[in-house]
Protein backbone atom coordinates (compact mmCIF):
# COMPACT_ATOMS: atom_id res chain seq x y z
CA UNK A 1 0.00 0.00 0.00
CA UNK A 2 1.35 3.20 -0.85
CA UNK A 3 2.54 5.79 1.92
CA UNK A 4 0.78 9.00 1.81
CA UNK A 5 2.12 12.27 2.88
CA UNK A 6 0.87 13.88 6.06
CA UNK A 7 0.10 17.56 5.45
CA UNK A 8 -0.65 19.86 8.75
CA UNK A 9 -3.46 22.17 9.21
CA UNK A 10 -3.86 26.02 10.54
CA UNK A 11 -4.47 25.01 13.71
CA UNK A 12 -1.75 22.22 14.31
CA UNK A 13 0.89 24.40 13.03
CA UNK A 14 0.18 27.37 15.21
CA UNK A 15 -0.33 25.23 18.22
CA UNK A 16 3.38 23.32 17.68
CA UNK A 17 4.33 27.17 17.17
CA UNK A 18 2.85 27.81 20.57
CA UNK A 19 4.18 24.82 22.49
CA UNK A 20 7.24 25.25 20.80
CA UNK A 21 7.72 28.88 22.11
CA UNK A 22 6.50 27.77 25.67
CA UNK A 23 9.38 24.75 25.22
CA UNK A 24 12.23 27.38 24.39
CA UNK A 25 11.00 30.01 26.94
CA UNK A 26 10.82 27.60 29.55
CA UNK A 27 14.25 26.34 28.59
CA UNK A 28 16.02 29.68 28.32
CA UNK A 29 14.28 30.66 32.19
CA UNK A 30 15.86 27.44 33.50
CA UNK A 31 19.61 28.59 31.72
CA UNK A 32 19.16 31.91 33.45
CA UNK A 33 18.37 31.09 37.25
CA UNK A 34 21.22 28.83 36.72
CA UNK A 35 23.69 30.90 34.73
CA UNK A 36 22.44 33.93 37.54
CA UNK A 37 25.23 35.36 39.97
CA UNK A 38 25.64 35.99 42.90
CA UNK A 39 23.84 39.49 44.29
CA UNK A 40 26.27 42.45 44.19
CA UNK A 41 26.55 45.42 46.00
CA UNK A 42 24.61 48.65 44.90
CA UNK A 43 26.95 50.95 42.81
CA UNK A 44 26.99 54.25 43.97
CA UNK A 45 24.75 56.69 42.57
CA UNK A 46 22.97 53.81 40.70
CA UNK A 47 19.35 53.11 41.82
CA UNK A 48 18.05 51.06 44.97
CA UNK A 49 16.62 47.99 43.28
CA UNK A 50 13.79 46.12 44.28
CA UNK A 51 14.40 42.67 45.41
CA UNK A 52 14.24 40.27 42.69
CA UNK A 53 15.70 42.45 39.67
CA UNK A 54 17.49 40.02 38.99
CA UNK A 55 14.70 38.78 36.59
CA UNK A 56 13.27 42.02 35.60
CA UNK A 57 13.20 41.85 32.00
CA UNK A 58 11.97 37.96 31.87
CA UNK A 59 8.72 38.87 31.40
CA UNK A 60 9.48 41.66 28.92
CA UNK A 61 11.57 39.30 26.78
CA UNK A 62 8.94 36.58 26.86
CA UNK A 63 6.19 39.63 25.71
CA UNK A 64 9.06 40.90 23.06
CA UNK A 65 9.07 37.44 21.14
CA UNK A 66 5.20 36.93 21.21
CA UNK A 67 5.38 40.85 19.85
CA UNK A 68 8.05 39.79 17.35
CA UNK A 69 5.69 36.82 16.11
CA UNK A 70 2.70 39.57 15.77
CA UNK A 71 4.18 41.91 13.71
CA UNK A 72 5.66 39.47 11.44
CA UNK A 73 1.93 38.32 10.82
CA UNK A 74 0.72 41.50 11.06
CA UNK A 75 3.59 44.28 10.13
CA UNK A 76 0.87 46.74 9.81
CA UNK A 77 -0.22 47.16 13.16
CA UNK A 78 1.09 50.30 14.22
CA UNK A 79 -0.10 49.56 18.04
CA UNK A 80 2.11 46.68 18.04
CA UNK A 81 5.12 47.96 16.47
CA UNK A 82 5.14 50.80 19.08
CA UNK A 83 4.46 48.51 22.31
CA UNK A 84 7.52 46.18 20.41
CA UNK A 85 9.53 49.46 19.83
CA UNK A 86 8.97 50.35 23.85
CA UNK A 87 9.44 46.98 25.35
CA UNK A 88 12.68 47.07 22.85
CA UNK A 89 13.12 50.80 24.69
CA UNK A 90 12.77 49.29 28.31
CA UNK A 91 15.42 46.19 27.69
CA UNK A 92 18.00 48.74 26.82
CA UNK A 93 18.11 47.76 23.01
CA UNK A 94 18.60 50.66 21.14
CA UNK A 95 19.12 49.69 17.49
CA UNK A 96 16.12 47.18 17.97
CA UNK A 97 13.73 49.54 19.04
CA UNK A 98 14.87 52.73 16.77
CA UNK A 99 13.52 49.95 14.01
CA UNK A 100 10.64 49.70 15.40
CA UNK A 101 9.66 52.99 16.02
CA UNK A 102 10.69 53.77 12.36
CA UNK A 103 8.51 50.92 11.32
CA UNK A 104 5.78 52.49 13.53
CA UNK A 105 5.44 56.04 12.26
CA UNK A 106 5.56 54.70 8.72
CA UNK A 107 2.19 53.38 8.78
CA UNK A 108 1.23 56.40 9.94
CA UNK A 109 0.84 59.52 12.14
CA UNK A 110 3.05 59.31 15.68
CA UNK A 111 2.15 60.48 19.13
CA UNK A 112 4.78 62.73 20.55
CA UNK A 113 5.73 60.44 22.91
CA UNK A 114 6.76 58.20 19.96
CA UNK A 115 9.22 60.81 18.08
CA UNK A 116 10.67 61.48 21.75
CA UNK A 117 11.10 57.86 22.73
CA UNK A 118 13.01 57.23 19.33
CA UNK A 119 15.40 60.52 19.94
CA UNK A 120 16.37 58.91 23.05
CA UNK A 121 17.14 55.47 21.65
CA UNK A 122 19.03 57.40 18.75
CA UNK A 123 21.10 59.10 21.22
CA UNK A 124 21.58 55.85 22.97
CA UNK A 125 23.12 54.37 19.43
CA UNK A 126 24.98 57.52 18.75
CA UNK A 127 22.93 58.71 16.40
CA UNK A 128 22.75 62.80 18.06
CA UNK A 129 21.56 64.67 14.78
CA UNK A 130 19.21 62.21 14.50
CA UNK A 131 18.53 62.13 17.71
CA UNK A 132 17.39 66.26 17.66
CA UNK A 133 15.43 65.22 14.54
CA UNK A 134 13.08 63.49 16.24
CA UNK A 135 13.06 65.51 19.36
CA UNK A 136 11.85 68.50 16.88
CA UNK A 137 9.40 66.10 15.28
CA UNK A 138 8.12 65.34 18.38
CA UNK A 139 7.83 69.41 19.44
CA UNK A 140 6.18 70.19 16.14
CA UNK A 141 3.49 68.12 17.81
CA UNK A 142 3.46 69.17 20.99
CA UNK A 143 5.62 72.45 21.73
CA UNK A 144 4.82 71.91 25.05
CA UNK A 145 6.32 68.13 25.38
CA UNK A 146 8.29 68.47 28.36
CA UNK A 147 10.52 65.32 28.29
CA UNK A 148 11.11 66.08 23.90
CA UNK A 149 12.87 69.73 25.26
CA UNK A 150 14.67 67.83 28.17
CA UNK A 151 16.26 65.63 25.96
CA UNK A 152 16.92 67.68 23.47
CA UNK A 153 18.70 70.18 26.11
CA UNK A 154 20.51 67.29 27.14
CA UNK A 155 22.07 66.02 23.27
CA UNK A 156 22.82 69.67 22.74
CA UNK A 157 24.69 70.22 25.92
CA UNK A 158 26.60 66.79 26.55
CA UNK A 159 26.82 65.75 22.85
CA UNK A 160 27.11 68.35 20.75
CA UNK A 161 28.68 71.30 23.11
CA UNK A 162 26.36 73.49 22.17
CA UNK A 163 25.31 75.25 25.76
CA UNK A 164 23.31 78.50 24.14
CA UNK A 165 20.91 75.79 22.57
CA UNK A 166 20.60 73.47 25.64
CA UNK A 167 19.86 76.35 27.57
CA UNK A 168 17.24 78.02 25.28
CA UNK A 169 15.43 73.79 24.99
CA UNK A 170 15.52 74.02 28.96
CA UNK A 171 14.10 77.89 29.14
CA UNK A 172 11.45 76.53 27.10
CA UNK A 173 10.96 73.39 29.20
CA UNK A 174 10.83 76.40 32.53
CA UNK A 175 8.11 78.47 30.92
CA UNK A 176 6.33 75.22 30.79
CA UNK A 177 6.91 73.47 34.01
CA UNK A 178 8.78 76.10 36.09
CA UNK A 179 9.79 73.67 38.84
CA UNK A 180 11.26 71.06 36.37
CA UNK A 181 14.46 69.31 37.43
CA UNK A 182 16.89 67.22 36.32
CA UNK A 183 17.00 63.33 37.28
CA UNK A 184 18.76 63.78 40.04
CA UNK A 185 16.79 66.16 41.22
CA UNK A 186 18.79 69.49 40.62
CA UNK A 187 16.48 72.50 39.47
CA UNK A 188 16.64 73.06 36.03
CA UNK A 189 16.40 76.43 36.46
CA UNK A 190 20.11 76.99 38.40
CA UNK A 191 21.51 74.70 35.69
CA UNK A 192 20.10 77.45 32.93
CA UNK A 193 21.57 80.27 34.78
CA UNK A 194 24.70 78.98 34.98
CA UNK A 195 25.09 78.37 31.50
CA UNK A 196 23.75 81.68 30.23
CA UNK A 197 26.75 83.33 32.20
Amino acid sequence: MPETKRTFGRGELMAAVVIALAAGFFAGTVVMELRQPAAMPAQAGAAASAPGDGHEHEAELAHISQLEIATAAKPGDQGAWVELANLYFDTHQANKAIGAYEKAIALGAASPDVWTDLGIMQREAGLQKKALQSFEAALKLNARHENALYNKGVVLLHDTGDKAGAASAWGRLIEVNPGAKTPDGRPLAGIVAELKK
